[in-house]
């Protein structure tokens, strides 16, 4: 018998995961979709519309349709609930980041994982972005040279969350990738400048700034990131960009491009005319065959994690780029940030 999935919770990227796992249905990798939302017409709707099955109660998924696995894509607050619920009825779980509101509330659901001997994944999908596999690949090989420091932005317009900020909302893909390209090393020190929203509690801009330790990535002082998030974009809108500078070579991603990114060459810190003078490095592109975007990359990556686990395969063999204990590291350092905002 092939993967019963369940989706659970149809919001704007539960919508992103019922259109993702249909194209894999079918391709085969999925062999049954269930939409789950509290919301009947809702549920009814997508449901309808991407001619799979529909369900109210998240609870009775495991006993009604015998699911093996579900994505959870519910508000934050629910995200732990569901995920113990889920994991202690046998279902394999991946949840959208934030894993839980808080880093107890996360390591009580990776611990419950533990238990029960089933797959926890949490959605920090940029770590599985074709263009971010590429440079982390290129650091690790030293190709640019030690590391100085990264530049992201992810920017864009929209109506604060009323449950979370911009820090936990947008900045955890980016703390986390630049703990990811620093080989999974943690950072020193993590510090936040933040600007209020309308919603009280609720920020909408914000500017953060880490350190990671000397050494790391041949730096002999550490690395520093900077990162810029927003839900307040009104002149340049969408943004997802991300700069590596090296000693050697400086890496220019875009999210939004998942065939490639750009290296720009300045072996030991070269400057001149020949290198650019007063502008940008000269780069060249870095082509990526058969790269598919993020969210695919990681349900696929999930699905086959969840059958390989079914068939015998010991978790600890699996492979995963985003455990449950990621999630617990994202949210230590949301919550670092979050502390520091001035």
């Amino acid at each position: 018998m092939g993967l019963t999935v369940a989706v659970v919770g149809t919001g704007y990227w539960g919508r992103n995961h019922v259109r993702t796992w249909v194209t894999m249905k079918q391709e085969g990798v999925i062999e049954r979709l269930i939409v789950c939302d509290v919301d009947e017409n809702r549920a009814r709707e997508l449901a309808e519309e991407f001619d799979c099955e529909w369900h109210t109660d998240a609870h009775t998924l495991r006993e009604k349709f015998s699911i093996d696995a579900a994505t959870i894509a519910t508000p934050t607050p629910m995200h732990a609930p569901l995920a113990i619920a889920l994991m202690a009825q046998g279902v394999d779980v991946l949840v959208e980041k934030p894993l839980a509101m808080d880093e107890p509330e996360a390591q009580s659901t990776v611990a419950c994982a533990k238990q029960e001997g089933r797959l926890l994944c949490v959605g920090h999908l940029f770590r599985y972005h074709v263009a971010i596999r590429k440079a982390a690949e290129m650091i690790s090989a030293g190709e640019i040279g030690p590391v100085l420091h990264i530049e992201s932005e992810r920017l864009s317009v929209r109506e604060p969350r009323p449950d979370i900020g911009v820090i936990a909302a947008l900045a955890i893909h980016d703390l986390d990738i630049c703990r990811d390209l620093m080989g999974d090393v943690e950072p020193e020190v993590i510090d936040a400048f933040s600007l209020p929203s309308e919603i009280e509690g609720i920020e909408d801009h914000a500017v953060i700034h880490m350190r990671f330790p000397p050494g790391t990535c041949e730096n002999p002082l550490g690395p520093s990131a900077q990162i810029t998030v927003s839900w307040r974009s009104r002149v340049r809108g969408k943004v997802r960009e991300l700069r590596v500078i090296g000693r050697d070579a400086s890496l220019h991603i875009d999210y939004l491009d998942h065939t490639g990114l750009w290296i720009h060459h300045h072996p030991d810190n070269v400057r001149g005319s020949e290198w650019g003078g007063f502008g940008a490095a000269p780069r060249t592109r870095i082509e990526i065959n058969d790269g598919e975007p993020s969210l695919t990359a990681e349900l696929r990556a999930f699905a086959e994690a969840s059958k390989s686990l079914k068939s015998g395969t010991p978790i600890e063999e699996l492979n995963l780029l985003a455990p449950g204990e990621i999630g617990v590291i994202g949210m230590r350092m949301v919550q670092t940030a979050l502390d520091t905002t001035q």
